[in-house]
């Protein structure tokens, strides 16, 4: 997009002030042609960038535009070279090693030097485990869409593995723990949140909808956690240990905390609706999972295993 080009441009000429219309073309993948009419263009918009002419010339960036990114501390660099690799990487928004380069050519030289040593200093990963690969190519449909105002119809299976079709005027992509959501109106059934990962297709119906009036992305997703996160009272808690392998299976329908991790294995704190679902579920996962707490929950899956054996044993038996 042209936009994103001009900035680009921009940083650049940050970095060094004078770039010859080659060395920006290269750099920026276009025509020598494409960067005349950029320059003039920025020009235009009140950018105080100009050609010089000469042996030594090229486009020249005013020093006086070039000190804002001087005036960064170096944990706010720190930060924002730390921070670039996050949920905008699964939209396709940003490209965290182009932009990087970007930022550090637009540094003096040593606050580059001190931020690209950092890098190896500090890591977020903003993925919890078992987070599974995102449907990057999907998600960046839908903010395409969510961007035009355009409805959409979605395949979608549910946690039951059921396929069903529906048309939803999207309102908003949210990343909770690495993981994404789209919130979505539909006419019959108002707002609702699906998990981008179960979203098995996406066709553009290419009619434009309205956004509901007064409709707030951030105070609707803040009222939905507190709805889901306000627990019945027979909701059952119970701490495991579970294989890394069978993390994504076990929190994949119920709330959970990550509570410590290591090689091979997590400790989570799930929380179930209620103590029957709990020993079904934890009984399902077999070895791969030990309860920790409370030591009520071991007793009683032990019993409701026996239960199980005792109903199927005979006949296998037979």
């Amino acid at each position: 997009m042209r936009s994103q080009r001009l900035v680009a441009c921009m940083l650049l000429l940050q970095g060094k002030r004078r770039l010859t219309a080659r060395e920006l073309a290269d750099s920026l993948e276009v025509s020598m042609r494409t960067v005349y009419r950029d320059v003039e263009a920025l020009s235009e918009s009140g950018v105080p960038i100009h050609m010089e002419r000469g042996p030594h010339g090229g486009v020249v960036l005013a020093d006086d535009y070039r000190r804002a990114l001087a005036q960064f501390t170096s944990d706010e660099l720190q930060a924002l070279f730390t921070a670039a690799a996050g949920p905008m990487t699964d939209l396709g928004i940003i490209s965290p090693t182009r932009a990087l380069q970007k930022l550090a050519g637009a540094l003096p030289a040593a606050q580059r030097r001190a931020a690209e040593a950092n890098r190896d200093r500090l890591l977020l990963d903003h993925n919890r485990w078992g987070r599974g690969e995102q449907p990057t190519a999907m998600l960046q449909r839908l903010r395409e869409s969510v961007s035009l105002e355009r409805r959409v119809r979605l395949e979608y299976r549910d946690r039951g593995g059921t396929v069903t079709s529906r048309n939803v005027d999207p309102l908003g992509l949210v990343a909770k723990a690495g993981v994404w959501y789209l919130v979505a109106h539909e006419p019959e059934k108002g707002y609702r949140t699906f998990r981008a990962e179960r979203i098995i297709g996406v066709v553009d119906t290419s009619e434009r909808f309205t956004r509901p009036a007064g409709f707030n992305l951030e105070e609707h997703w803040n009222a939905s956690v507190a709805s889901i996160e306000s627990r019945p009272a027979d909701a059952y808690a119970v701490v495991v240990r579970v294989d890394i392998d069978a993390v994504a299976t076990l929190t994949a329908f119920w709330e959970f905390q990550l509570l410590a991790e290591e090689a091979g294995a997590a400790t989570l704190r799930v929380t179930f609706p209620n103590r029957d679902v709990a020993l079904a579920q934890l009984l399902a996962m077999g070895e791969r999972l030990r309860i920790l707490e409370p030591a009520e929950a071991t007793s009683a899956l032990v019993d409701f295993a026996r239960g199980v054996l005792a109903r199927y044993a005979p006949a296998s038996a037979g």
